[in-house]
């Protein structure tokens, strides 16, 4: 009996200590966590780096469907009709993604196989979340000119 006890204590403690080394995992991905928040919510460059991506990948699709539809002009003239259907295919397959690339790619801007096709894709969250940090990023700076300028009136006026 007393060592049923004893085992079932030994396990106990076991159990503890691994449930205190979890919480302490646990605490660190959240300290990390805050601290990437902190970083976005008060530099700019985080989120100056969400739009310039977003940029260069509308840059990038633009100048691919450029040279797709050069290509797909070349192709269509003066060819057999094998190859009008390849290409035929491959034209609806871009206007369904907008992209020359395969269907099953993300959207960059809304999800739509879902019930709700306003859906928006995990870009257009970070995007908006970049856009809204920008913002208030900003709005701090105006308001500590704003008390600089308070500051610099007041001496202005009584000196």
């Amino acid at each position: 009996m007393a060592t049923h006890i004893e085992h079932e204590m030994t396990s106990c403690l076991s159990e503890m200590e691994r449930l205190q080394a979890k919480m302490m995992e646990l605490q660190e991905t959240k300290k990390k966590q805050e601290a990437e928040q902190e970083n976005k919510t008060n530099n700019t460059e985080p989120n100056m780096a969400v739009m310039e991506n977003w940029l260069g990948s509308v840059i990038g699709e633009r100048e691919n469907a450029k040279k797709a539809k050069k290509h797909y002009e070349s192709l269509t003239k003066d060819t057999p009709e094998e190859n009008r259907r390849e290409i035929l295919n491959l034209w609806r397959i871009y206007n369904k993604t907008g992209v020359w690339a395969s269907p099953s790619s993300e959207p960059l801007f809304h999800i739509k196989k879902y019930k709700a096709p306003d859906t928006p894709s995990q870009f257009m969250i970070d995007y908006i979340e970049a856009t809204h940090n920008l913002f208030q990023i900003q709005q701090k700076r105006i308001d500590a000119l704003e008390s600089v300028v308070a500051e610099l009136s007041a001496k202005i006026e009584y000196g």
